[in-house]
């Protein structure tokens, strides 16, 4: 697909998703970039919709305008973001426009520093952005601005560098990004890779670091050990932020931990005994560069692609306390365990993260996109068609994106119209879902919308959190029947988006849609579950839409939300009490009485716990099933060694030994094992696994 074949394919998506989310154009436009920006290019962590404009420009107060904007307390930094939407002929973006855009949106933070929103509306976003950004002020040291485009950046615009902002006094740090049409069809298109961060160890006013180079006698990687000096890893984590940290288990989040604490009080008031006390980093790097210094020894003076796997809360506290504390990080040293991959290997990394971290329990969903669960679910989606229904001639899919770009890439190879449009009408966009988007409807069903409210990184990482202990404990619950559940989940709240775009009290203001989402759905399950029932959901999937008078219900549901959020709270920012439990709480405890109307519209847990319970031991046999085929695929040596690892080592029984016997026989004479065989020399892999035997 050309490039001017992509813009008018991305725009009728556009379009259609505004359509079909009863969005205006340009949300949906944001929505999808600033996806890109939390996914692609891991550069901010959340954003949130703020549609305002100001153009009365005066002595006292200058013209701004800001379409989204967050507040970053990690890295200490302001997000603030224009969107220059433009569904017609491309146009190039100027110089001119490229500094106009920019102080538009420094002059929203000037303005709010100056008091322009002390008169206007408390609950509206753009003065909870204000008030957010004033609050947190002591700690800020950075802007940073985006400027996403369908337009296309003219080649005359060399610099994006912008001078230090400087308001009574002090000099925040400016960086400015843009996202135009050139950068998304890359992106998208083609085959997206993300740059290499390189750090070079002069810019940062050091020689180099101190290393020790471990001779392991392998090839595949180096092993270095190093100490860093609290100053360069605070440095670079406020230049790099997020970007440092894409291969860490665990986001940072505050100070609220005891690890974060005892990080910050022993920067405050133990330096000297920092480097003792601080489990150190474990980091990876695609290359580095050294040289050896008379009397400093072997110095690393230039990193590429440097990762930090483990110690992200060490290094973003170092960064924090700084800021925040106005702290020296003056001979606090750091330890650092550096890999050196020499081939791109995810897995490898992920291992590295997985057994060097020993601060906090990690799971492997935190560490393996590529966890069963969603496989399972990727599998189901490709092949369990939705019921037809409205008069379509054809059943259609829902569409799990596992991967990135899974979706569209197809469609990009594809070379006539004909093809993309067959391919959507049995796939269409509105019908796509991501990981993140799976586990909003699942912690909004399992009535968890605070977590929700946090943004996608830290709701999906509570949502894998609580994956893995389920599926340890009993997998055969993902079956098809939990499938259709999920769908009627994402059916609920993509419906309920609908209802509270189309509300007049949400017209008005325009703000905090997807708390409003999460909040309406969780309280409509906790009413329905106080009466000792449970949401249909796989009478949904079986409508592939939800009632008129389920509509109704949540629309009257979604105003005692409002009133929730909106009315008195301890909390005076909407967007920090929504991410609090006693929010919850508060709707919880508000009186509502559900329609008779909607009885249809549940289910009795009997009923539910005998379809589950059918659809749970098909999902077994199914997955023995695999598993066998899967014994006859390892091959008769891969049993072997394990057989004599096992052996070796004294870990198995006879009886455990001699079903490993099996599995090796199955792979020489080409007859499968047994479903209940399958089972238990699954369970036997695993126990290996657990003890370092794979």
């Amino acid at each position: 697909m050309t490039f001017e074949e992509y813009r008018e394919f991305y725009l009728n998506n556009i379009i259609n998703t505004s359509l079909s989310e009863n969005i205006h154009q340009i949300d949906a436009f944001i929505n999808d970039v600033t996806d890109m920006l939390i996914n692609d290019f891991n550069l901010i962590n959340d954003i949130s919709l703020c549609d305002f404009e100001w153009r009365n420009g005066n002595k006292s107060f200058k013209s701004m305008k800001i379409d989204a904007y967050s507040v970053d307390v990690v890295s200490n930094t302001v997000n603030l973001l224009v969107a220059d939407y433009n569904n017609e002929d491309i146009h190039n973006i100027t110089n001119e426009d490229k500094n106009n855009m920019s102080s538009l949106m420094l002059n929203f933070f000037e303005n709010a520093l100056k008091g322009f929103f002390r008169g206007t509306e408390q609950s509206a976003v753009y003065t909870q952005a204000a008030i957010e950004i004033i609050r947190n002020i002591e700690s800020i040291d950075k802007i940073h601005l985006f400027i996403v485009s369908t337009n296309k950046i003219s080649e005359r615009v060399k610099d994006l560098t912008l001078q230090p902002f400087i308001y009574q006094g002090k000099a925040y740090k400016v960086k400015l990004d843009v996202v135009d049409f050139d950068r998304i069809y890359k992106t998208r298109a083609e085959s997206f890779e993300k740059e290499d961060i390189v750090i070079n160890a002069e810019e940062y006013g050091i020689k180099g670091i101190p290393c020790i180079k471990a001779d392991l006698g392998t090839a595949e990687y180096d092993s270095y050990l190093a100490v860093i000096p609290g100053e360069f890893l605070a440095d670079i984590y406020d230049n790099y932020s997020s970007q440092l940290l894409e291969s860490n288990v665990r986001s940072f989040l505050s100070f609220r931990g005891g690890i974060n604490k005892g990080i910050r009080g022993t920067i405050l008031n133990s330096r000297e005994k920092f480097f003792t006390y601080n489990n150190g980093i474990s980091a990876t790097a695609k290359e580095i560069e050294c040289k050896y210094s008379e009397g400093e020894g072997l110095l690393i003076t230039k990193f590429v692609g440097l990762q930090i796997i483990n110690g992200g809360q060490t290094t973003a506290s170092l960064a924090s306390t700084r800021i925040k504390d106005k702290a020296s990080l003056k001979n606090i040293f750091v330890q650092m365990k550096l890999t050196v991959v020499k081939e791109d290997d995810p897995d490898f990394v992920r291992n590295i993260a997985k057994y060097a971290n020993s601060q906090n329990k990690v799971t492997s969903a935190d560490l393996n996109s590529n966890h069963p669960f969603y496989t399972r679910i990727e599998d189901f989606s490709r092949k369990i068609f939705a019921p037809a229904v409205n008069g379509n001639p054809y059943q259609e899919l829902w569409f799990f994106e596992r991967a990135r770009g899974q979706y569209e890439q197809p469609m990009i190879k594809m070379t006539t119209k004909k093809q993309r449009d067959d391919y959507q009408k049995v796939r269409p966009k509105d019908k796509k879902f991501t990981k993140t988007d799976l586990a909003k409807y699942v912690n909004s069903a399992n009535m968890q919308p605070y977590f929700v409210s946090w943004g996608a990184d830290v709701n999906s990482t509570k949502f894998q959190e609580q994956l893995e202990k389920i599926w340890d404990k009993d997998n055969s619950i993902f079956n098809e029947y939990y499938y259709k559940e999920l769908i009627g989940m994402a059916i609920l709240y993509k419906s309920l988006e609908k209802i509270i775009s189309k509300q007049e009290w949400y017209i008005e203001n325009k703000a905090y849609r997807p708390q409003l989402v999460t909040y309406t759905f969780s309280k409509f399950v906790y009413e329905v579950k106080k009466r000792k029932f449970n949401v249909d959901y796989k009478s949904i999937w079986d409508r592939q839409a939800i009632s008129l008078e389920m509509e109704e219900e949540l629309a009257k549901i979604a105003k005692l939300s409002f009133d929730n959020m909106y009315g008195n709270r301890e909390i005076s920012n909407i967007s920090t009490y929504c991410k609090t439990k006693p929010c919850w709480e508060r709707l919880q405890a508000m009186p509502y009485e559900l329609s008779s109307r909607i009885a249809k519209e549940l289910i009795t847990d009997e009923d539910r716990t005998i379809d589950m319970t059918r659809a749970k031991k098909e999902q077994r046999n199914d997955s023995n099933i695999d598993y066998a085929i899967e014994i006859f695929k390892k091959g008769e040596a891969y049993w072997q060694n394990l057989i004599d690892r096992a052996t070796e080592q004294r870990v198995l029984n006879y009886h455990d030994l001699e079903l490993l016997e099996a599995a090796k026989k199955s792979c020489r004479t080409a007859r499968m094992v047994s479903n209940k065989q399958a089972a238990v020399i699954k369970k036997i892999v695993v126990s290996l696994k657990e003890v370092g035997i794979e």
